[in-house]
């Protein structure tokens, strides 16, 4: 794809950038100790919630949630590619298949967890999960689906839908990495699924899990096998991993979480923590580029991240979590 298609996207995301919100309006977030001190910090942002909507997990995540979602739409709608959104939003379409495969399998009704937003629309996925065809969706969602439905008929165990809709959602990340020219999204591809695999095997070692667990939770569309994961988290050796696909070897701040992985001493938390600050100082390198796909890149990761702090501040605060932890959780702030 020709640069220059992203040339009117990019000069818009130049007025979207005021949007974001600064170090300092972070920190007067975080000083804030009622409810409406905490909806005058965030006055006049793109957020704007009321002292009521502060006071409720549920509403706070439906407001922050309304917010992304709008920027989605924007981003859908001004991008010369679709696959370079999606690959934002997919994890919202699988999380979209879970809900309705398990509905299919126990009669629940859990449409109120459905999240609007992503190249299929909901009545799409219905038809997808109802009839395991659709016109609109690719052949490889309708194989995943009907593979994951065979098996739960086999199981009668609801975690296996579960999992199967994770490893799709990998598998289908895998193969937008084919739609892209730019090697740092492909790349950004690549690291999502391996960090994917990293935490989870990590976590499950620390946990004391057998392998077969691991490997009914690990994705093969990684750089490395099932088997190499395991073996990697077993011998304390996952640095071996890190190396070879740290996009920016001389970053200090990646140096330093990187030695701790060597030491055995990197803990869950900082490897999650990981999994964001590395595309995020990947993208980073689009910060000065005018033309191509890598600005609205930066920019829609930007956007989750920002949502997630807020996350993180406004429910830790209403949860009264201590400032100090919330800070030690932030992920990077866009523009900094």
């Amino acid at each position: 794809m020709n640069d220059n298609t992203f040339a009117q996207v990019n000069t818009e995301i130049s007025i979207h950038e005021s949007s974001f919100l600064s170090p300092a309006q972070y920190e007067q977030l975080l000083r804030a100790s009622t409810s409406e001190s905490r909806s005058a910090a965030l006055e006049g942002t793109a957020y704007n919630p009321n002292h009521e909507q502060l006071t409720d997990l549920n509403t706070i995540e439906r407001f922050l949630m309304k917010h992304l979602f709008a920027e989605y739409t924007w981003a859908f709608e001004v991008s010369p590619t679709s696959a370079l959104v999606e690959f934002f939003t997919l994890k919202y379409t699988y999380h979209n298949l879970k809900v309705l495969l398990k509905h299919k399998a126990t009669g629940l009704n859990l449409k109120h967890l459905l999240i609007p937003v992503g190249s299929y629309s909901l009545d799409m996925l219905e038809q997808l999960i109802t009839t395991f065809s659709a016109e609109y969706c690719p052949k490889l969602m309708v194989d995943e689906i009907e593979a994951t439905w065979a098996e739960y008929q086999d199981y009668q165990d609801v975690r296996v839908l579960e999992i199967g809709m994770d490893l799709a959602y990998f598998a289908h990340l895998k193969r937008l990495e084919s739609e892209f020219e730019d090697e740092r999204l492909k790349q950004l591809v690549r690291l999502t699924i391996d960090f994917y695999n990293a935490t989870t095997v990590q976590r499950a070692i620390r946990h004391q899990k057998p392998h077969s667990f691991m490997t009914q939770l690990l994705s093969d569309d990684g750089s490395l096998t099932s088997a190499e994961w395991i073996e990697l988290a077993e011998k304390g050796q996952l640095t071996n991993w890190f190396s070879q696909v740290n996009p920016l070897e001389f970053d200090a701040e990646l140096r330093s979480y990187e030695e701790k992985m060597h030491l055995g001493k990197l803990t869950n938390l900082e490897l999650e923590y990981l999994a964001d600050l590395v595309p995020f100082k990947l993208l980073e390198q689009g910060r000065f580029e005018t033309s191509g796909p890598l600005p609205l890149a930066r920019y829609l990761l930007g956007k989750e991240l920002e949502v997630k702090n807020l996350r993180l501040i406004l429910t830790g605060l209403t949860n009264q979590l201590p400032v100090e932890i919330i800070k030690e959780r932030m992920r990077p702030i866009y523009g900094q």
